[in-house]
């Protein structure tokens, strides 16, 4: 499936129309029958590169009918030909038009062909004038066989590396840099490589072959994919086509529940599970406020081996900072709110810990009204191993929810909420992010900060993973964006999105 997006791509590439085509949900088989037909486009250029259509007769009478711009014409001894009304084109004459012109073809009095800008073509008849080709050289042609020829004539378009046989049918042809492609809007047409590999093309697909292969590939074709000038010719078979299109999506994309209810709601929280224990002993110490949550850590006091109890309420902090601790857990109730009341501190920093558990806690800022806004985070790390983050709430106005450096954090039921900047900002130093049954959601602005990814950073020496994680109306241009390194490692599973910007 890779080689042949990539056939894809180089197409439409080449055709400056590069398009995504990863992820379409409607592919349409080769080898099988269609009722809507083909007819194909001529192109234009410089390079001299025939395609050619198979079947063996043709239809007598082929006139140049109408022209706009600078069309030019050439019999079979490249004389130049005087252009007139109803024009006879014989075997072996030369049609060529300039950029921004466009010249009609008709074939019996049978509206047959319109050449694009930029193209050429050459006709080929034999000497019965029951078998007729149209060799592409270069650029666009479409076709319109409004009748099926008759039993004992034959009509082929053909470039120099693909043949199509043309019998009642609509499309167009092109002949580009390194391709050939046949796109069909009605009927059903053989089309080979002049190798030999041969499909059933059928209406609503397309045929490429790429200069030096065999094997024709076929996916749909767009709506959007079609030339102009093609669809100022039948607008109804590209409506048509739309209209098709959107019901091969129908059938094959399952339909989603529709509910007005978010993925996650912020004002219900997550459930609080339990306390993690890990078999140490600690001694146990309260705070009543948010005073005396600080105090503890700048008096001096070594709160290794440490639980801190919280209760319910606010607990106002100024500065917060945890610094060289091990076995230290500061348990809340899920109702217990870290905050700070201007947007330029944040609302703890654990430097140089270890075993660090933070449980139950809502940390963000509130600021005063005369603040405009936040220029800190919310939870900084660096170089402090084994974090743990249970049942907390992260929220804004933070610029990011969490950020760190040569970490290593765990977090679990966990929400990073409506963040100015974004939820994870990584410095680098390498590290350890995991995030399990955690919710990312409101994050990013419209303007200012609201570019960045939702997850960002160095990421060289970094292991991140994501299970079982909800995103949500994030207003981030990308889910993630790190500065990757060969040791980088990221690992995704079961993430549920919905409403977010990179969607």
């Amino acid at each position: 499936m890779t080689a042949f997006y990539s056939k894809v791509e180089i197409f439409l590439k080449n055709r400056g129309e590069m398009g995504k085509r990863k992820g379409e949900k409607w592919m349409i088989k080769r080898e099988r029958k269609v009722t809507r037909g083909i007819l194909t486009a001529v192109f234009l250029g410089a390079a001299m590169l025939f395609v050619s259509c198979g079947s063996e007769k043709k239809a007598a009478t082929m006139r140049l009918v109408q022209t706009a711009g600078t069309v030019g014409v050439q019999d079979e001894n490249e004389k130049e030909v005087s252009l007139a009304d109803n024009l006879g084109l014989y075997s072996g004459y030369q049609v060529g038009t300039k950029e921004e012109s466009y010249a009609w073809i008709d074939l019996d009095q049978v509206k047959l062909a319109k050449m694009d800008q930029s193209s050429e073509i050459e006709i080929r008849k034999s000497e019965n004038e029951k078998e007729l080709s149209i060799d592409v050289r270069s650029g666009s042609m479409f076709f319109n066989v409004k009748e099926p020829l008759a039993e004992d004539e034959s009509m082929e378009i053909q470039t120099s590396t693909m043949i199509a046989g043309i019998r009642g049918t609509c499309g167009y042809l092109e002949r580009g840099a390194g391709y050939s492609g046949l796109g069909l809007l009605e009927g059903t047409v053989e089309c080979r490589a002049a190798g030999g590999d041969s499909v059933l093309l059928e209406a609503g697909q397309m045929a490429l072959l790429s200069d030096g292969d065999t094997e024709i590939s076929v996916f749909p074709l767009r709506a959007e994919e079609v030339p102009d000038f093609v669809r100022a010719e039948v607008p109804e078979l590209i409506d048509r086509l739309a209209a098709m299109q959107q019901e091969h999506i129908d059938e094959t994309e399952p339909e989603e529940e529709e509910t007005d209810e978010l993925l996650y709601d912020p004002q219900a929280g997550l459930e609080l599970p339990e306390v993690p224990q890990d078999g140490i002993e600690r001694r146990v110490l309260e705070a009543a406020d948010g005073e005396a949550l600080a105090e503890l850590s700048r008096n001096g006091e070594d709160l290794s081996n440490t639980e801190i109890r919280l209760g319910d309420g606010t607990y106002e902090l100024n500065y917060f900072n945890l610094y060289g601790f091990e076995n230290l857990s500061i348990i809340g109730t899920g109702k217990t709110r870290l905050v700070v009341n201007n947007g330029y501190e944040q609302i703890l920093e654990a430097i140089n810990c270890k075993n660090l558990l933070l449980y139950g806690l809502v940390m963000g800022h509130e600021l005063r009204p005369e603040e405009s806004g936040c220029t800190a985070g919310v939870l900084y790390l660096s170089n402090s191993k084994d974090v743990k983050l249970v049942g907390c709430d992260i929220y804004g106005c933070g610029l990011v929810g969490i950020s760190g450096w040569d970490s290593a954090l765990t977090a679990q039921n966990t929400i990073v909420r409506d963040c100015s900047r974004c939820a994870v900002s990584w410095m680098g130093g390498g590290g350890e992010l995991n995030f399990e049954h955690c919710v990312f959601s409101g994050n990013g602005t419209d303007g200012g900060y609201g570019s960045e990814p939702l997850f960002g950073g160095s990421g060289d020496g970094l292991s991140l993973t994501l299970r079982d994680c909800v995103m949500q109306n994030n207003i981030n241009s990308e889910k993630y964006q790190f500065y990757m390194g060969e040791t980088t490692v990221w690992n995704e599973t079961d993430t549920r999105e919905a409403g977010n910007a990179w969607q």
